[in-house]
């Protein structure tokens, strides 16, 4: 992973008309990524493909965009829908902490009925804890977490 502190990051705002991607992925439902890019900027990262849809020249890891979107008028609409949040962009990078756009996104949907799934590699999630019990009440909540190694599977 890339340190931050190694290099400059250029942090970007994007408007966006909706955070919520229908998704044509296996796990069907709609796709939320409060980010464009991702500034972990792993070697294995197989959303770096998307750096060819930002118009950004810099490498992938090295920007980030943060999205601004109108607020979810009807949240109940997603009512029994898988949504995914970080399925190109980790949803709890380190600017997560400044920007707070998953929260704000968590916040829209947290009545919604949605089945959420959070997939992330940072232990910030915690700091959405209160929130997220809130959420699941109301709506099916998973959090999904990558361990990586240095070595092969599991350090071996």
């Amino acid at each position: 992973m890339i340190k931050e502190a190694d290099f400059t990051i250029k942090i970007g705002r994007v408007e966006t008309k909706s955070v919520m991607t229908k998704s044509n992925g296996p796990l069907g439902g709609y796709a939320v990524n409060p980010y464009v890019g991702c500034t972990h900027g792993c070697k294995y990262c197989y959303a770096s493909f998307m750096k060819r849809f930002t118009g950004h020249q810099e490498e992938w890891g090295t920007f980030l965009d943060v999205k601004e979107w109108p607020e979810i008028k009807k949240p109940e609409k997603y009512a029994g829908q898988k949504v995914i949040i970080g399925t190109v962009t980790d949803g709890y990078l380190p600017q997560e902490e400044t920007y707070g756009r998953t929260r704000k996104i968590l916040g829209e949907l947290k009545d919604s009925g949605a089945d959420i799934l959070i997939c992330t590699k940072s232990d910030l999630v915690l700091r959405d804890l209160d929130l997220l019990k809130e959420i699941n009440e109301k709506n099916r909540l998973s959090v999904s977490w990558s361990i990586n190694t240095l070595g092969g599977a599991f350090g071996l």
